[in-house]
């Protein structure tokens, strides 16, 4: 421990006095009061569209929006963008783990793989709704939104019990466990 005696002064401040001084002033208490009221990371949400637009793609030139875009976020246009190319997102990717697979001369097993992931968001983002009235029965994106939706998906459906789930379940992480134990022994025997 150091303790220091008599003062300390210099001319200019540096960065640590700069931030010093400005958590010891009311920003500290502007971050902590957004946590504690919920505005913050956990509970930010792209919420999903009003049930009554059912099944709209709400495009932003769309007959919806027309070209406003706060107007358009406000509908949920960013949760359908977000949930349809998304999903072309990520079946890329794995298309290019094939592609990359193919010129070095290796099996595709990680693009394979990548496939339950992908299975898994187009069932809930997009099947689940699509067989629901609309777009509104998706999850939303974030944290808290998706346990939300975990919450209300088990009081209306059941689906811990459902037993595809709990072989759905036990195969993605049993085949989590089988390459992390694969990935672990090759390295120690290498």
């Amino acid at each position: 421990m150091t303790i220091a005696l008599g003062k300390f002064t210099k001319d200019e401040n540096d960065l640590f006095d700069i931030m010093d001084d400005w958590l010891r002033k009311d920003r500290f208490v502007f971050v902590a009061s957004s946590y504690l009221e919920g505005c913050n990371f956990l509970t930010a949400a792209v919420s999903t569209p009003a049930n009554s637009l059912a099944h709209s793609l709400l495009l932003l030139w769309g007959p919806e929006a027309q070209g406003d875009f706060t107007r358009w976020c406000q509908l949920g246009g960013l949760w359908t963008f977000v949930a349809l190319h998304g999903a072309f997102g990520l079946i890329g990717f794995m298309l290019r783990q094939f592609e990359l697979a193919r010129s070095v001369q290796l099996r595709p097993y990680n693009a394979i793989a990548f496939s339950g992931p992908i299975a898994v968001f187009v069932s809930v983002f997009l099947i689940y709704p699509l067989g629901q009235s609309g777009w509104f029965f998706a999850p939303s994106f974030g944290v808290a939104a998706i346990f939300r939706f975990i919450l209300f998906f088990q009081g209306f459906h059941n689906w811990t019990l459902n037993p595809f789930h709990m072989m759905g379940v036990v195969g993605v992480l049993g085949a989590a466990l089988l390459c992390a134990i694969h990935g672990a022994t090759v390295e120690y025997f290498i």
